[in-house]
């Protein structure tokens, strides 16, 4: 038996000014397949059926000699049938295969992103901030020890597991459900003339070869202990790629093209009953009003840095002074939302919502957070808890973050001295440049008083510095 599973989470956030623009973000979030199987943690994949058929023209430099019967002996060419007969028979195992090896990924879904022009650019890891979150949820068995049961059992010739079967099989080897299924191969290799025209030719006719593809796959999963089918799924798929006399580059084999199309069936055959990473964008509400642009610009410099905490800590301190801010509210939501933490999400949406009902926005982030919260109600029935991720930030910092900041005024070059005492002549406890940015704690008859970096605490004159919204 192979693998197990859980989950949890991190995420991101943006504050605005006016007209203020809303931030997205990409990342990749675990997604709740569309049948849950309830009660199911160890499954088994057999071996599908498989029909498959294959026709293919000669070759234009070969119609001639194919033409000629008297060349071609008798054996020859029922050896050559017999050979495309069984092509693709393979399919079926191949096809289970592809299932289990899907399976036992933990993060099935999550890819490389490619940047720049067509995603050509450099490469960068596909991001997910969902700690602890995989896509390995059951166990499966491996593809030895479900053979040996087969061949205990001694199941006619082919071996194969039908639905009659299924619940026998799935006994012997333990497991909650069987998947069992079929596989259907096409594959047409054509040749065909297709009209060209240059200026300098004019109209003239090339050979082309075309290979068509196409691949049928069903599954039905079977409940061992009752031998009902509590879940079925079809997909198809289809390769269709030509190449012209002239061309660049070759066609694949058709084998090539068939396990291609294999592949894709197989991951959306696993997407029905098992969760997977999906790239998904994520939208923040636009702040009204230019009060909140240094919370906005804080923000939106740790989400490209992915520090989310400080993004967190900045959208918190505007619910903390404006607690009916529903878009505000709503972006809280959205970063609970991203780091899996779905009840607070819910929660956070609901306010936005009975703050601003006409919004859509909102109303579709309920509906997608309920969906996650039923999603993680199902996998707790089966033992597996969701430990919900707690953005870390201190009364310390909230205070901060709350309190408005200043900026010196003149040149970096240029030193201002913070004074012990709202008076010229006091002490001076330090000298700044101009172009910084301290905390503002009070003003009062023309002074600043300010907190330093290092936590220091002095007056500026107001003359030498301004505030920051």
């Amino acid at each position: 038996m192979k693998s197990r599973f859980t989950l949890l989470s991190y995420a991101l956030l943006l504050c605005v000014t006016l007209p203020l623009r809303a931030q997205n973000l990409k990342c990749f979030i675990l997604t709740p397949p569309d049948q849950i199987l309830a009660g199911v943690k160890q499954i088994a994949i057999a071996e599908f059926t498989v029909t498959t058929s294959f026709s293919e023209d000669d070759a234009p430099g070969e119609r001639g000699k194919r033409g000629l019967d008297k060349i071609l002996s008798t054996v020859e060419k029922i050896s050559d049938a017999d050979k495309n007969k069984g092509r693709f028979s393979d399919s079926g195992r191949k096809l289970s295969d592809a299932l289990l090896t899907m399976l036992i990924e933990n993060d099935r879904g999550v890819r490389d992103l490619g940047t720049g022009f067509l995603g050509l650019g450099k490469k960068k890891e596909g991001k997910s901030f969902q700690n602890g979150a995989f896509t390995n949820v059951f166990s499966v068995v491996e593809r030895a020890q479900f053979q040996r049961v087969v061949d205990e059992l001694q199941l006619g010739q082919t071996g194969i597991v039908n639905e009659a079967t299924a619940a026998q099989v799935g006994k012997l080897l333990g497991v909650d459900a069987m998947i069992i299924g079929n596989v259907s191969v096409a594959v047409e290799d054509r040749w065909l003339k297709e009209q060209r025209e240059e200026k300098n030719k004019g109209k003239y006719q090339v050979d082309c070869e075309k290979l068509l593809a196409n691949v049928s796959a069903s599954i039905r999963i079977v409940k061992v202990e009752t031998g009902q089918v509590i879940g079925s799924k079809d997909d198809r798929q289809k390769f269709e790629k030509k190449k012209c006399q002239g061309d660049w580059g070759d066609l694949p084999t058709p084998e090539a093209a068939v396990e291609e199309c294999l592949g894709k069936a197989a991951y959306n055959l696993v997407n029905y009953f098992a969760p997977r990473f999906e790239l998904e964008k994520f939208e923040f509400a636009k702040l009204e009003g230019d009060e909140f642009k240094r919370s906005n610009d804080v923000a939106k410099k740790a989400l490209e840095d992915y520090d989310l905490n400080t993004a967190y800590l900045q959208y918190a301190s505007i619910v903390e002074n404006d607690s009916y801010n529903d878009a505000a509210l709503f972006n809280l939501g959205v970063l609970y939302e991203v780091v899996g933490s779905y009840k607070m999400a819910k929660e956070k949406y609901d306010l936005a919502f009975n703050l601003k009902s006409k919004e859509g926005k909102y109303r579709d982030a309920i509906k997608r957070a309920t969906r996650q919260v039923e999603f993680w109600n199902e996998l707790n029935a089966l033992g597996i808890a969701l430990t919900e991720y707690q953005f870390a930030v201190s009364s310390e910092e909230m205070a901060a973050a709350t309190r408005a900041r200043i900026e010196t005024k003149g040149p970096r070059a240029t030193r201002h001295e913070i004074k012990a005492a709202p008076e010229a002549g006091s002490a001076t406890v330090a000298r700044v440049p101009g172009e910084i940015e301290l905390e503002l704690l009070e003003a009062k008859d023309n002074w600043f008083k300010v907190k330093l970096p290092d936590g220091k605490e002095g007056y500026l004159p107001q003359a030498l510095g301004k505030v920051i919204k």
